[in-house]
């Protein structure tokens, strides 16, 4: 970041920003309503789609849509603003958390979760209960005996609710205490055991009171909003989807090349929930749109997508000449990229908008300008770029050092794109 950029200050972005322009977001309360359900990592702030509804969406009938939807940010933005809402996703993870959060719940079901967490307390201190246990291998360098069997109780318990909802709700809150009360450093998105700090897991009744007391608030709160939209997260994934209507506005945070493991880093919550074992987790990982699980003999034999862009033809060069393989993992990335924006463009309305919200990437020291070769990318099929920004990261997730192959993302670029009538 150049010590000369204006950086501008302010509360939440102007409807009329500044094209080029740096913003600081002095947001009040990011978590606002079920935001702050779980931490999920690389989630981007609720102001942007908060902008981009407010901007460009005047009628309650219009849609919005997002490909790479994650924790559910876009989504749940839009319910709020009493919009309905579609999405695409490949963590089952993720899934779970948008459900929970864009569930709102009757007076009978809030009664419900409050009855089912008396039980599921009362389950904790029952040596008789039955108990599971996930197929984690060597279970007990990541968890004490006692909170294995606690875990284990409450996993039971949760399987046995018959109501989808409630039970959602619970498997929520059981994951989002797994790392806490685990050997896991607290620091890292990614679960390792430190060997240097010793580290000593809180108690899983308090831990699993604290979530409960914050997340049945939280949604107590969105019973409070009038026309609450509805989110439906659509078969597919980012790159092959079918949206039942097409839709007004398009929001997104797609991954940054090269930048993280979701697999892994929900390693744990999958095992625990069994939504995956551990060999479905490795497979997965060459799913994901900048993974570095590549096929290096299949992607060599198409290089075509660098002739659609000047600037990825420079960057692919330019790591060529230092890594085979990093080189091929931009390509595929911006390839999956050009994918995604032709499905969305597909199923856009004529004058819609996409909103793409991405950082710089640092590959074999190599600056990347993403969302540049995004561009590109997207005038060829169709698109315009109405304006661009960017905006400050504050209190990023990603804590670790990632080994100069990812590089600290300092800011994220917004990329606004209109399809033509």
């Amino acid at each position: 970041m150049s010590n000369k950029e204006q950086i501008i200050e302010v509360d939440k972005l102007p409807i009329d920003i500044t094209n080029g322009a740096t913003y600081s977001i002095n947001q009040s309360n990011p978590n606002s309503y079920t935001h702050g359900m779980f931490k999920y990592p690389c989630k981007f702030i609720p102001e942007i789609p908060r902008w981009g509804i407010k901007k460009f969406l005047s009628d309650k009938s219009e849609v919005v849509f997002d490909p790479f939807c994650g924790s559910g940010t876009t989504l749940l933005e839009a319910n709020i603003h009493g919009i309905n809402a579609f999405g695409t996703e490949i963590d089952d993870i993720a899934k779970l958390i948008v459900h929970v959060k864009t569930t709102v719940f009757t007076k009978q079901q809030i009664e419900r979760l409050n009855d089912e967490y008396t039980n599921i307390v009362k389950t904790l201190t029952n040596n008789t209960a039955e108990c599971f246990s996930p197929a984690i291998v060597n279970l007990e360098h990541w968890f004490p005996y006692k909170t294995i069997l606690e875990l284990g109780r409450i996993k039971k318990h949760i399987d046995s609710i018959a109501d989808e909802a409630i039970k959602n709700f619970f498997k929520l809150c059981l994951i989002s205490i797994i790392k806490k009360v685990s050997y896991a450093d607290d620091t890292s998105p990614k679960p390792y055991v430190s060997n240097k700090i010793k580290k000593s897991p809180p108690s899983v009744d308090k831990e699993f009171a604290s979530t409960f007391k914050r997340y049945i608030q939280m949604s107590k709160d969105i019973t409070t909003i009038e026309n609450f939209g509805y989110t439906q997260i659509l078969d597919g994934d980012a790159l092959s989807f079918t949206c039942p209507t097409k839709f007004d506005l398009a929001i997104t945070s797609p991954p940054y090349i090269n930048a993280f493991d979701y697999g892994r880093t929900m390693r744990l919550e999958n095992l625990w929930l069994e939504t995956l074992t551990e060999e479905e987790l490795r497979n997965k990982k060459s799913q994901y749109v900048g993974t570095e699980k590549i096929n290096l003999k299949l992607e060599k034999t198409n290089l075509s997508i660098l002739e659609k862009s000047n600037l990825l033809q420079e960057y692919y060069n330019l790591i060529l000449a230092k890594d085979e393989k990093r080189a091929l993992v931009v390509k595929k990335f911006f390839e999956d990229m050009e994918t995604n924006l032709r499905q969305v463009y597909i199923q856009m309305k004529n004058g819609g908008k996409y909103i793409v919200v991405i950082g710089n990437s640092s590959i074999r020291n190599v600056e990347i300008e993403s969302w540049k070769v995004i561009e590109q990318l997207a005038h060829i099929i169709g698109f315009n770029t109405l304006e661009y920004f960017s905006y400050i990261i504050q209190n990023p997730y990603i804590r670790i050092p990632r080994k100069g192959r990812g590089g600290k993302i300092n800011k994220d670029y917004v990329l606004v794109l209109e399809k033509g009538d």
